[in-house]
């Protein structure tokens, strides 16, 4: 049989807005080498330079040499779906693929969300990881991240704290607490995920496995701009399958992510 109704330009964008939608610190990050991925498999080159020394002007100046530094961007994760359905030009024809669209969009962010979170977990840089037990502790917590972030010049603007429903939970349990359910950001954009503002912070909840932590409260404190994400679906199609009576719908999405600068990637981990 035949398949000519399958349009992958649609399925294309369609698993990309799915994707998005059902993702909550990735669409906060730094996406600028996204247009970098041909085939999955690169490392994109990441080429920053030293601050100039700042120096006394007293009638002669002292010219300095800039030195770069290098840092490695792999796009080595790939993750595929692959569905199997009795006729693509029937069901297509029908306008009934979005469940499926949807799954798959949800199965990749899913994925993907856990990888990056799971990164800046481990490459960032611990603000402290005394227990949290209360709103006072859950508060401590958030003031260590953000004194951490001041103190290393981090920029106020695109300032993130990403928490798990533990986290968020004791951040809300209070009537003096500090949390403006009603803002959502100097940006005014809704984000996935978005509950408010704390402390500078405009605080994303996230049920990502990456900071489950075996229900105990976990903060990660970022500049979104600090971490790096690339993510392209490189590959869907439809194909008549000789092992069973349907069509099978594939896809293949390519990312890697980098944690830049470590100390503008603050962690909080309940022991």
């Amino acid at each position: 049989m035949a398949i000519t109704n399958y349009r992958p330009t649609i399925w294309h964008a369609a698993l990309l807005e799915n994707f998005h939608q059902s993702t909550f610190v990735i669409p906060t990050l730094n996406h600028d080498y996204e247009g970098d991925i041909v085939n999955g498999g690169e490392t994109v080159k990441i080429t920053g330079f030293t601050q100039p020394t700042i120096g006394t002007y007293a009638g002669s100046i002292t010219r300095q040499a800039l030195t770069d530094s290098t840092q490695s961007l792999a796009i080595d994760q790939k993750k595929y779906f692959a569905y199997l359905v009795d006729d693509v030009d029937k069901v297509q024809a029908a306008g009934s693929f979005d469940q499926v669209l949807t799954d798959a969009g949800q199965g990749l962010a899913d994925v993907a969300e856990d990888y990056v979170l799971t990164a800046m977990i481990a490459n960032g840089t611990s603000a402290g990881t005394t227990a949290v037990t209360t709103y006072a502790l859950a508060d401590a917590a958030v003031k260590s991240i953000r004194t951490a972030l001041v103190k290393a010049k981090v920029p106020n603007r695109d300032r993130y704290l990403a928490v798990n429903p533990e986290a968020a939970a004791f951040l809300m349990d209070s009537s003096s607490s500090l949390f403006k359910a009603n803002e959502a950001g100097s940006d005014n954009v809704i984000r996935n995920g978005v509950i408010g503002t704390y402390r500078g912070f405009q605080v994303i909840e996230t049920p990502s496995a990456a900071m489950a932590n075996t229900a105990k409260p976990c903060f990660i404190g970022y500049h979104g701009r600090s971490v790096a994400f690339v993510n392209q679906i490189i590959k869907q199609r439809a194909q008549t399958v000789t092992d069973a009576f349907g069509d099978q719908i594939d896809g293949l999405n390519v990312y890697g992510g980098k944690v830049l600068r470590a100390t503008a990637v603050q962690t909080y981990v309940s022991a």
